[in-house]
């Protein structure tokens, strides 16, 4: 297995632990649903979650023969990560749903061009939310009633985006997988360097037009 192949096995074995805390932390919030319709809409959200998981995994198994233990070197990270996500209340569980888990999509489509054919297509199609996003924001524009709230979420946001970039830049430059894909895109002109900038950019715009969207900050302070 040459370098390439090796940091292609890292992503996923850190996406597909990712997407398995994913489904944990959507199960969780069962309890916190306002109402029955609410829990059911979750239950749906989070055995969707566990088939993603099993997609992702079921790809790593195909380009290593240890697939758990590829996704157990990426433990700590998304473990810090997922264990002080704001999930002890509705309004925080929907900051999660609606700002939080959407950075791992927002990331997934930048780096997806840097893999090969058959990887991003299933890194795509696993981490497509779409439908469960646009439900979340709903859900949570609804209660961002007042100040308070918006202080609130602004609070919680900021803290699951700084997670968020902490944790994966951590699992990826411990393995250095990210900068093997990056660098070795060969249908790209531009250096590692840029690259990494533009990805970070991607993954940051996706994040802000969602605030935006949400009111919790002002289209002129998105660049």
């Amino acid at each position: 297995m040459d370098e390439r192949d090796l940091a292609t096995v890292e992503l996923l074995g850190s996406l597909a632990y990712g997407q398995l805390r994913s489904f944990a932390a959507t199960a969780s919030t069962l309890t916190l649903a306002p109402d029955a319709k609410v829990a059911d809409q979750l239950a749906t959200w989070a055995a969707d979650e566990h088939a993603r998981y099993q997609q992702l995994r079921d790809h790593l198994g195909t380009r290593t023969e240890l697939p758990t233990a590829v996704m157990e070197r990426q433990r700590g990270y998304f473990d810090d990560y997922f264990d002080r996500a704001p999930l002890d209340d509705w309004f925080g569980a929907c900051v999660f749903f609606a700002l939080g888990l959407p950075i791992a999509s927002d990331f997934t489509r930048a780096v997806a061009p840097t893999l090969d054919d058959r990887s991003a297509e299933v890194i795509l199609d696993a981490l497509d939310r779409e439908e469960v996003e646009a439900a979340a924001l709903e859900q949570l524009s609804h209660l961002l009633t007042g100040d308070e709230a918006r202080e609130r979420a602004r609070g919680l946001t900021a803290d699951l985006l700084g997670r968020a970039l902490t944790g994966f830049q951590g699992a990826m430059s411990n393995t250095d997988a990210l900068r093997v894909l990056l660098t070795g895109d060969r249908d790209s002109d531009e250096s590692g360097e840029a690259r990494v900038k533009r990805l970070a950019l991607a993954v940051l715009g996706g994040h802000r037009r969602r605030v935006v969207a949400l009111g919790l900050e002002d289209l002129d302070d998105v660049s």
